[in-house]
């Protein structure tokens, strides 16, 4: 004689109203936990924002000054020296144009485009009035111009 289990209708119900009910309790505690986390979640993320921002600016001055100049914590990094509390920053080979002109704006409130160009040749990057007048026009989500008599100007927008 063989015995079957007998499926009950009845348990199953009884079993996911259970589960339902144990769900509902354990979503009411997590999501009063997040509650209480989201605000050190949102300064969390804002402190990403704003150390990726920084960062970006980093690469823009060191490829502009030189990594010579910056590259202290790099050989002693390569040493095996603890650098852990250090700041160091990778940068590719050669600055785009706008990025350099965007590091120069960066450290004035406007400059003028003839003046522009002389701090990026002071910086050995030999750009014509027509490439910068290019990378201006090409980037007008970070430059704003202003005309004032015949002189332009390079503002950054905000």
């Amino acid at each position: 004689m063989y015995s079957t289990p007998v499926v009950r209708f009845a348990d199953i119900k009884k079993r996911l109203d259970q589960q339902y009910q144990e769900d509902v309790k354990y979503l009411r505690k997590n999501y009063s936990e997040q509650n209480k986390l989201r605000p050190a979640v949102l300064r969390f993320h804002d402190l990403e924002r704003e150390a990726k921002l920084r960062e970006e600016r980093m690469e823009r001055v060191v490829m502009l000054l030189g990594e010579d100049k910056f590259s202290d914590t790099r050989r002693e990094l390569l040493k095996g020296i603890d650098v852990s509390k250090e700041i160091a920053i990778s940068v590719d080979d050669k600055l785009p144009l706008w990025l350099a002109m965007k590091a120069i704006v960066e450290q004035t409130t406007e400059v003028q485009v003839v003046d522009l160009q002389d701090a990026l040749e002071y910086f050995h990057i030999k750009a014509s009035r027509q490439a910068i007048e290019s990378a201006l026009a090409s980037h007008k989500e970070t430059f704003e111009t202003k005309t004032r008599n015949r002189d332009k100007f390079v503002i950054l927008k905000r």
